[in-house]
C-alpha cells in the first residue's frame, strides 16, 4: 500500500504565502526523502491552475524517473536477477568466489530481508540482519564479510537506479559479534618445522618454503609455470589455481618476488628433472602434465600421512586461518 509520502510524490500540493504574493509547490523527490518546497511564480503572474500545471510539470518527471519503479522491486529479485548476474558478467567474481557469495546471501540475507521492497529498505534492518548474525555466535569476521556484501549490494542497487541513497554508508559490524581469540593459534617453531620439512618429499619441501619464506599463497604456488622463473633469484607471479580453475591473482595483480639463492637453486634442478621443461609448463604438474596438483589433495594424500606419526599433522602451511599456525617462530 503506498504510504502517505508516496502518494504526495506522485502528486504533490499547491499553496500561497503568507501575504498571498507568491505561488509554493511542496512534493517528496523521492520516496522517504523530505519534503521539497518549490517557488512555482508570483500571484500577478499565474494563477491558481497555471501554478498547479506548472507542479505537475515536475512532479510528472519525477514519476517517469525509473528508480520510482524500480523501487518497488524485492530486493530478493534484484539479487538474484540483476546483482549476482552482473558481478559474474563485470568479471568482478570468479566462479567459486561467486558460488560463497551467492550462498551467503542466500542463508544470510535474503531470508531477513528478501522479500522487503528495495524502496522501503532501511539503514535498520541491515543493521537488524547484523545483529541477529551476531546473536547467533557468529564470528566479528564473519559478520563482517556478510556487512562488506550489503554494502555492495546497495551500491548496485544505487548505480541501477533502485534506490536513491546510500543506506549502508553509516552500518557498522555490532561490537558483540565475537571476535577470534588469535592468542589460541599455535605457532610453527622452526625445530618443528625443520622435523615436517624432513619427513617430506621435495616436491612438498619446495611448496612449503615457496609460502612461509617467499610469502607465495599456495594456489600461487601451484599455479606457477617454468617460465615465471624469469632470473635469478625472482618469479613472476601472476596467475593462482584455485579448485581446476586457472584465475589472475587474488589481486589481480601481477608481482615479481624475490626467492633465496638456495630456494631457487632446488627449484631449477626440480624443473630440470621434470618430463616437460618448457617456460609453458608447470612447476608442479599432475601426472596427466596438461595441469598443476590440487593443494587440497597433496595435503591429503602426501603431506599428513607423513607428518601424523610425528604428531605435526595439524601443521599447515597452506591454510593460513585454520586453528593450526603456520608462521614459523624461533
Amino acid at each position: 500500500m503506498a504510504t502517505r509520502k508516496a502518494r504526495r510524490y506522485q502528486r504533490g500540493s499547491i499553496c500561497r504565502s503568507q501575504n498571498g504574493e507568491t505561488w509554493y509547490g511542496k512534493y517528496y523527490p523521492a520516496p522517504g526523502a523530505p519534503q521539497k518546497r518549490v517557488q512555482l511564480g508570483r500571484t500577478d503572474e499565474m494563477d491558481e491552475k497555471r501554478a498547479r500545471v506548472a507542479l505537475d510539470d515536475i512532479v510528472a518527471a519525477l514519476n517517469r524517473n525509473p528508480a520510482h519503479a524500480l523501487g518497488a522491486e524485492p530486493v530478493r529479485r534484484f539479487v538474484e536477477q540483476v546483482f549476482i548476474p552482473q558481478k559474474y558478467e563485470d568479471g568482478a567474481w570468479r566462479e567459486n568466489t561467486g558460488r560463497e557469495a551467492e550462498y551467503l546471501f542466500r542463508r544470510s540475507i535474503l531470508p531477513e530481508i528478501g522479500e522487503l521492497r528495495c524502496r522501503d529498505l532501511t539503514a535498520e534492518h541491515l543493521r537488524m540482519v547484523l545483529r541477529k548474525l551476531a546473536s547467533t555466535g557468529l564470528s566479528y569476521e564473519s559478520v563482517s564479510k556478510v556487512r562488506f556484501a550489503i554494502g555492495d549490494m546497495v551500491k548496485k542497487m544505487i548505480g541501477e537506479q533502485y534506490l536513491v541513497f546510500n543506506i549502508a554508508a553509516g552500518v557498522k559490524t555490532p561490537k558483540t559479534a565475537r571476535r577470534s581469540d588469535r592468542s589460541r593459534l599455535r605457532r610453527v617453531k622452526l625445530a618443528e618445522y625443520l622435523r615436517a620439512w624432513t619427513a617430506l618429499d621435495e616436491r612438498e619441501r619446495l611448496a612449503f618454503d615457496l609460502v612461509t619464506f617467499c610469502g607465495l599463497r599456495e594456489s600461487e604456488v601451484y599455479g606457477l609455470r617454468n617460465g615465471d622463473l624469469f632470473r635469478y633469484g625472482a618469479i613472476r607471479v601472476e596467475r593462482s589455481w584455485y579448485r581446476g580453475y586457472i584465475n589472475p591473482t587474488k589481486t589481480d595483480q601481477v608481482r615479481e618476488v624475490g626467492i633465496g639463492s638456495e630456494i631457487f637453486d632446488r627449484l631449477k634442478l626440480w624443473i630440470g628433472a621434470l618430463p616437460d621443461q618448457s617456460s609453458d609448463a608447470w612447476v608442479f604438474p599432475s601426472e596427466r602434465i596438461v595441469s598443476p596438483l590440487l593443494p587440497d589433495n597433496i595435503l591429503r594424500r602426501c603431506i599428513y600421512p607423513r607428518l601424523e606419526p610425528l604428531g605435526l599433522d595439524w601443521i599447515n602451511v597452506f591454510k593460513a586461518s585454520s586453528p593450526a599456525a603456520v608462521k614459523p617462530a624461533a
